[in-house]
C-alpha cells in the first residue's frame, strides 16, 4: 500500500470532518454526557446514607457476585454501577466511527466528490484504510480521554475501594485493546452499510447490532450475575479480533467501486 496516498485520504477526511458541524457536535456531546453521568452518579450515591443500600429494606442495594461478597452493600452497589457505566464508555468508539464513516462515503456521493476520488489510481484497500484511520482515531482518542477524566474524577469523589475497582486491569485492558477493536468494527460495518444504502442515517443504525448486546451485558453485570475479570476480557478481545477480521474482509469485498459509481444516481 502507498502510505502517502493513505495519509492524503486521512488528511482529506479530517478536513471534511471539521466542516461538518453535526459530526463535531456528536464527537463533543457524547463523551461529555457519559463522563458527567458516571461522575454525577458516583458522587450522589457516595453521599447517600448507608442504610439505603441494605438488602431487604426496599433500598437501592444490588445483589453482589461472590467475588464482591466482602464489600459492604453501598460500596458494592457503586462498584457494580461503575462497571455498567464503563460499558457505556465503550459506546464512544462504537457510535462515533460509524457516524463518521456513513457521512464519509454517502456524503461524498451526495456532494459529487466520490466519483473523482474513485477514479484516481488509489486502490480500494488504500481508500478504506485511510477512511478507517480517519474514523477510528478520533473516536479511540475520545474514549481514552473520557476514561482518563473518569479516573481522575473518581479519585477525588469516590472511596479508595471504589477507585481501586475502577482502575483494576479489567477496564484498563478493555480501554486499551477493546476500544480500538470496537471502533474498527463499527467503521467496517458502516462501510458495508454505506456501500449498499443512500441514506447516512440508515447506515448509522447498523451499530444497533453491536450496541444492544453490549448494553445487555452491562445489565447482567449490574445485576451481579457476572463478575468481570481479566481472563474473561482477554478471551472477549480474542473473539473481537476474529470478528473484526471477518467484517473487514467483507467490507473490502462489498465495496465495489464500479457498481457504486453506476448504481448511485
Amino acid at each position: 500500500m502507498n502510505t502517502q496516498r493513505i495519509r492524503a485520504i486521512v488528511g482529506k477526511e479530517w478536513l471534511d470532518m471539521g466542516k461538518n458541524k453535526m459530526v463535531l457536535i456528536m464527537m463533543a456531546l457524547l463523551p461529555v454526557l457519559l463522563v458527567g453521568m458516571i461522575l454525577g452518579t458516583a458522587y450522589f450515591m457516595g453521599r447517600t446514607p448507608d442504610a439505603e443500600f441494605e438488602p431487604g429494606t426496599g433500598g437501592s442495594g444490588m445483589a453482589l457476585p461472590e467475588q464482591m461478597s466482602h464489600l459492604d452493600p453501598k460500596t458494592g452497589t457503586i462498584v457494580l454501577m461503575n462497571d455498567q457505566y464503563m460499558f457505556y464508555l465503550l459506546l464512544i468508539p462504537m457510535s462515533l466511527p460509524v457516524y463518521i464513516a456513513a457521512y464519509s462515503i454517502i456524503g461524498e456521493k451526495e456532494t459529487r466528490s466520490l466519483e473523482p476520488l474513485l477514479a484516481t489510481p488509489i486502490t480500494t484497500g488504500e481508500l478504506l484504510v485511510g477512511k478507517a484511520i480517519a474514523a477510528v482515531t478520533p473516536a479511540v482518542v475520545l474514549a481514552w480521554l473520557s476514561f482518563a477524566l473518569t479516573v481522575v474524577g473518581m479519585y477525588f469523589i469516590a472511596s479508595p475501594v471504589v477507585f481501586a475497582y475502577l482502575i483494576r486491569p479489567v477496564w484498563t485492558w478493555s480501554m486499551v485493546f477493546q476500544a480500538p477493536l470496537f471502533a474498527l468494527l463499527s467503521t467496517s460495518s458502516g462501510v458495508i452499510a454505506s456501500s449498499r444504502l443512500n441514506d447516512p442515517r440508515a447506515a448509522q443504525q447498523v451499530t444497533a447490532v453491536f450496541i444492544v448486546p453490549v448494553i445487555g451485558l452491562s445489565m447482567v453485570v449490574l445485576l451481579g450475575k457476572l463478575f468481570l475479570d481479566l481472563e474473561l476480557m482477554m478471551w472477549a478481545t480474542a473473539v473481537m479480533v476474529f470478528v473484526n477480521a471477518g467484517v473487514l474482509w467483507l467490507a473490502v469485498r462489498l465495496f465495489q467501486r464500479e457498481k457504486i459509481l453506476t448504481r448511485w444516481k
